[in-house]
């Protein structure tokens, strides 16, 4: 009985036992962690990775970023506290982008006032020939224009049957030895602008005119044959041992030249000639707002030629006194789009440094810095260099930039070598389908614009081909087509972002003669490119569309892009080597 009792109590204590237990480990708590831990991991599922560098990158999973290998970071890290239109980057996306910024502060200048225009015949040493009575060219000794001439040179034979009669009157009364008579017959001469030796060496009527001064035939309007009227102009001579350099000065800069300014010229040939303003014309023309100012320069060798594209530089001091202080900003921040153009301001916060885009409208400019009228104040941090590459980054990121400014989306979800298709149709669209500023300009400026994009296309194709001899010929020719761009086509806004681009291309071509490597000429191309780029945006010169291309392995895998007349990619920067390496960015319409 004992025994079943103490059977019967373990029993019991067992039961109680497995009680106490089934609720301790299976009590609802627990099945709460379990809940919170499915959904913790269901979370990490979800987590978006993405690239600081390219943030247009999205990955389900952890990895590597297949554009620039960088490890890929959550995306809720890059947003989190960030401006919708910034940019954030980390510290080796803008080591990999070469960002530079500055702090920048009110500040007096030296300023300097840009011009353009070309050379032209020094009037004041020009003279007409012409024959004050009716005559024929018998014999025409001078054949076109430009030659020389020396004074007392028998420019033209013309037979006078006029000045025959008055050589026979003067024979007639210098054998008479009738002084009134004669002093009749010479007052006579003088008025027909010849001399008593001229009359006299008349031979059947027969006239031979001579050139009045030493220099070149600057027009010719007759002959031989041509039949002459009394003060018919026959050519012109011109001496070119000086000439005039005239340029045009808009409506908001004539109160910053006066006459006795001394200006400094440049020439495709020619730098540094240097000339003192000696007028400047009262009348502003109603079509471009702008007069003309004439400066003489010296041209003892006749180096210099009549019609030479010029540009001109007047330096002028502005006072450093508080209330004349300007915000004054290094041309390399501003991404020119017109008058309003962009600039990239640097700011941070706990989470990090980005970038946001501001428009700023810009003002008097010295040769290396730009004023800032509106958009920045004194204080803020700016991008002095790499600003090209972040507006590209905002770009395909869909944010708002100087070539995407409705902030739609450009992004891809990768980088293809080979076919460059996109992922999806609607990111195609989207990108060619984008807008971006431009400035209007007459036709006349695309036409003498076209000749420029189409040498840099070739430039573009040598190097495509590896052909060494061919891109240093192409680079050295659009320098060339450059410089021959007529300037006074374009004019306010349009006259100001040419005058900003042409010195600029000039200068990164101005070497490209000297180079030995192609490797070397492609990084000149990378330069051209990065000029050349939003001067196509703005412009717009050509009818057919241009494509903007991106290789993310140019330039040790920091990324170069270039212009295409052709969608499918030829990769100039690596050619037959890796010719298919890239994608486009955005299209030019």
């Amino acid at each position: 009985m004992k025994t079943q009792y103490k059977y019967y109590l373990g029993f019991v204590i067992i039961f109680i036992i497995g009680i106490f237990l089934g609720v301790t480990l299976f009590s609802p708590s627990d099945q709460k962690n379990e809940d919170n831990h499915n959904h913790s991991q269901e979370q990490a599922d979800e987590t978006v990775w993405t690239c600081s560098m390219h943030p247009q990158i999205r990955k389900d999973e952890p990895g590597d970023c297949p554009i620039c290998g960088m490890e890929l970071i959550p995306a809720n890290e890059m947003e989190e506290g960030v401006d919708p239109d910034a940019i954030k980057m980390s510290k080796t996306a803008r080591k990999l982008a070469k960002v530079e910024t500055m702090l920048i502060g009110n500040q007096g200048y030296y300023s300097s006032l840009n011009l353009s225009g070309r050379l032209k015949i020094n009037q004041d040493k020009t003279s007409s020939v012409s024959a004050n009575f009716n005559a024929r060219i018998e014999k025409l000794y001078v054949n076109e224009e430009g030659e020389q001439v020396n004074r007392g040179q028998v420019i033209a034979e013309l037979y006078a049957p006029e000045i025959q009669v008055l050589k026979e009157e003067l024979e007639l009364a210098t054998r008479q030895e009738n002084e009134v008579l004669l002093n009749s017959i010479t007052r006579k001469i003088k008025n027909y602008e010849l001399s008593v030796t001229d009359v006299k060496s008349l031979d059947n009527g027969r006239l031979k005119l001579r050139s009045p001064k030493t220099g070149v035939i600057s027009s010719l309007k007759v002959t031989q044959g041509d039949n002459l009227k009394a003060d018919q102009n026959l050519m012109s001579i011109a001496d070119l041992s000086t000439l005039w350099a005239i340029v045009d000065i808009y409506e908001s800069d004539l109160n910053k030249i006066n006459v006795g300014d001394k200006l400094t010229i440049q020439t495709p040939n020619y730098p540094d000639i240097s000339g003192e303003v000696t007028f400047i014309s009262p009348v502003l023309d109603a079509k471009s707002r702008s007069a003309k100012a004439r400066v003489v320069v010296n041209n003892p060798n006749q180096n210099l030629k009549p019609g030479v594209f010029i540009t001109a530089e007047l330096a002028t001091t502005e006072s450093n006194s508080s209330s004349d202080e300007a915000l004054m900003v290094p041309k390399s921040a501003v991404l020119w789009t017109g008058k309003r153009s962009v600039v990239y301001q640097q700011l941070e916060n706990e989470n990090g440094v980005y970038f946001k885009m501001k428009i700023v409208e810009t003002g008097s400019s010295s040769s290396d810095d730009v004023e800032i009228l509106s958009g920045l104040e004194a204080g803020d941090e700016i991008v002095t260099h790499g600003a090209f590459s972040i507006d590209s980054e905002a770009q395909l990121a869909g944010k708002t930039s100087m070539m995407n400014p409705e902030g739609e989306t450009m992004a891809s979800s990768g980088h293809n070598h080979g076919s460059m298709e996109m992922d999806n149709k609607s990111s195609e669209s989207k990108k060619t389908n984008q807008t971006s500023s431009s400035i209007t300009i007459s036709m006349e400026g695309k036409e003498e614009l076209k000749p420029v994009l189409d040498d840099y296309l070739a430039f573009k194709n040598a190097l495509t081909n590896d052909d060494f001899q061919r891109a240093q010929s192409a680079g050295i020719q659009l320098r060339k087509r450059i410089a021959q761009v007529d300037m006074t086509v374009f004019k306010d806004d349009a006259h100001t972002e040419w005058m900003q681009y042409n010195s600029n291309l000039k200068k990164i071509l101005e070497h490209v003669q000297h180079q030995s490597d192609i490797d070397d000429i492609r990084k000149v191309f990378q330069q051209v490119s990065d000029a050349m780029i939003p001067l196509a945006q703005l412009f717009k010169p050509l009818t057919n569309d241009l494509y903007i291309q991106f290789c993310p392995m140019a330039d040790s895998n920091k990324g170069a892009f270039w212009l295409s007349e052709n969608k499918e990619i030829i990769n100039p920067y690596y050619g037959k080597s890796m010719s298919k390496c890239g994608e486009v960015t955005s299209v030019i319409k």
